[in-house]
């Protein structure tokens, strides 16, 4: 059944609303998934707390061009088209659907829009095989952390000699 204008609307404004509070989206080609498929896909995204909606074309189009976001990246979309919305981190909707996508072929990237630029697929699938934001902050802590270490040990050292050598001298007196 067709929606109203009422409807497409109100789906426009949901998706304006989406578009307001995210860091980045990631259109996914969905026509050959199967409903159990799907719904694997919305599971795995909820879990990481990543929004997803199936929209089409022309009020996504909508939706982009009163974000202030030009919708002529949308014109090679064919079919039906799902977007996962980044909130609270730009890699991880492109992530979350690669690993999805590793089990089931028939999905594939179809572009991104990422701080307000266009991405092609190719774009979004090098941004999946980025690193988290959590694991790209662990790695900077332990790079920090491995100066300070040395340095410790450092000046650990004549004193942890000392000790070995007033050790050695009191085991070899008695």
């Amino acid at each position: 059944m067709a929606k109203s204008k009422q409807q497409k609307q109100a789906t426009v404004a949901g998706l304006e609303a989406q578009i307001d509070g995210m860091k980045s989206v990631i259109f996914i080609a969905t026509d050959k998934l199967t409903v159990k498929e799907e719904t694997k896909l919305r599971q795995q995204l909820r879990a990481g707390g990543v929004p997803f909606s199936v929209v089409k074309k022309t009020l996504l189009s909508r939706a982009l061009e009163a974000k202030g976001i030009k919708a002529d990246g949308t014109a090679p979309f064919r079919g039906t088209i799902a977007a996962a919305f980044g909130v609270a981190d730009e890699v991880q909707p492109a992530a979350l659907l690669n690993s999805f996508m590793k089990g089931i072929k028939t999905v594939k990237f179809m572009g991104g829009v990422l701080n307000g630029q266009w991405m092609t697929a190719a774009q979004v699938s090098s941004l999946a095989k980025l690193p988290s934001k959590a694991e790209l902050l662990a790695k900077l802590v332990g790079t920090l952390q491995g100066p300070t270490r040395g340095f410790v040990g450092v000046l650990a050292g004549p004193m942890r000699g000392f000790i070995q050598v007033l050790k050695a001298k009191a085991e070899k007196t008695s």
